[in-house]
């Protein structure tokens, strides 16, 4: 009778571990019409690990997680925020694709009606930050976090549209330095995949 408990006990546990946190409110979802897709070079580097802020007070604001923006030729944390959703709208997450012969595609996240065209993003109620955790790969390096991307980036069909501050970034981590050593061809495709050497 007591090992029937203690295996009862123990079986409710791991239930209730396996169900993981409360879910967060989520707007309702769609997908991507294909004219969406934007071929890219390489994937992005694993999701930052976020601290979401307390939930405002408005009863309809849903939560949508931060992703990768690809943003001229690096990739771009664009940070999970509240929103309150808007009128007879979907949200569409972000997501990449490989078409049959391996090329790589993104669709930003956005915001489509029934009809399946772009709706304005609304204005964060409440944007989450970035969690006391590193990223690390999987040899146990951290990784690099890069620059964050503005909250609107990536909204819109005009994906030749650019940020001057993150221009200006890149302009500066382009810069050549006297002071650098060499680096390999392997330093230099981490660095475009964001983590560092």
């Amino acid at each position: 009778m007591r090992l029937r408990v203690v295996v009862r006990a123990f079986l409710v546990a791991t239930a209730a571990l396996a169900c993981g946190a409360p879910k967060l409110p989520s707007p309702p979802y769609t997908g991507h019409p294909t004219s969406a897709l934007v071929e890219i070079p390489y994937p992005p580097p694993p999701a930052r690990v976020e601290a979401v802020p307390p939930r405002p007070e408005r009863t309809r604001a849903v939560w949508i997680d931060g992703e990768w923006t690809w943003q001229t030729r690096r990739w771009a944390w664009k940070p999970g925020r509240w929103v309150e959703p808007p009128a007879n709208a979907r949200f569409a997450p972000w997501t990449t694709v490989r078409d049959r012969v391996g090329t790589l595609y993104v669709a930003a996240g956005a915001w489509r009606d029934a009809a399946g065209a772009l709706v304005s993003e609304p204005e964060p109620l409440a944007i989450g930050g970035p969690a006391p955790a590193a990223v690390v790969t999987p040899e146990g390096d951290a990784v690099r976090q890069g620059p964050l991307a503005p909250l609107d980036a990536g909204a819109g069909e005009d994906h030749d549209a650019r940020d001057a501050a993150a221009s200006e970034a890149l302009e500066e981590l382009d810069a050549p330095r006297e002071l650098d050593a060499p680096r390999s061809p392997l330093e230099d495709a981490r660095m475009d995949a964001g983590s560092e050497p």
